[in-house]
């Protein structure tokens, strides 16, 4: 399990991406000088004050993301966002019986557990608001698996750009009689 005064954690799979490092405060990031407030931020610090009920819902999500692969925590003053090329999932916030999650597809995934689905541009953001152990289940699993794959680790974009390719191909093809 993630030390939770550790802000790395890696597993057996590689990360497809060297990330930069602000060379003030460490953040990391998938461009040079990526827009970041600089600080000294951990877990420890975003944990501090919860309960036991809060802090033990965010390890349980820390758990389902370590099953998706290899990961960077990147802990901020108002969340803690896992990346592995690109953030793709975060806890913005650990109430006293809660935690407050998203993650991100290039796709908006119908159900009713979503608080709310935030377009942006062509991604789909996904809250939801955790409260039970039952909850951490094989479904929210899976949708952390997704968006580690497809957004975190860029999957998607490959599939975009392959898309555009073969479209760019066909509409350059004489037409055939």
């Amino acid at each position: 399990m993630l030390d939770n005064r550790s802000n790395n954690r890696r597993s057996r799979d590689t990360r497809p991406t060297t990330l930069w490092e602000c060379p003030r405060c460490g953040a990391k990031g998938i461009v040079r000088n990526l827009s970041h407030a600089c600080g000294s931020y951990s877990i420890d610090r975003f944990l501090e004050g919860k309960t036991d009920v809060g802090r033990d819902l965010f390890w349980r999500f820390v758990t389902l993301i370590e099953k998706c692969g290899s990961y960077e925590v990147a802990p901020a003053r108002t969340r803690v966002a896992f990346m592995a090329a690109v953030r793709f999932a975060s806890i913005n916030r650990v109430g006293c019986d809660f935690i407050d999650v998203h993650f991100v597809l290039p796709r908006a995934i119908d159900s009713p557990r979503f608080r709310k689905i935030e377009p942006v541009g062509k991604l789909h953001v996904h809250h939801l608001r955790l409260r039970a152990r039952r909850e951490f289940d094989r479904e929210l699993g899976r949708w952390l698996r997704q968006s580690f794959r497809e957004y975190g680790q860029r999957k998607w974009l490959a599939r975009t750009q392959a898309t555009s390719s073969d479209k760019r191909r066909a509409a350059s093809r004489p037409a055939e009689s």
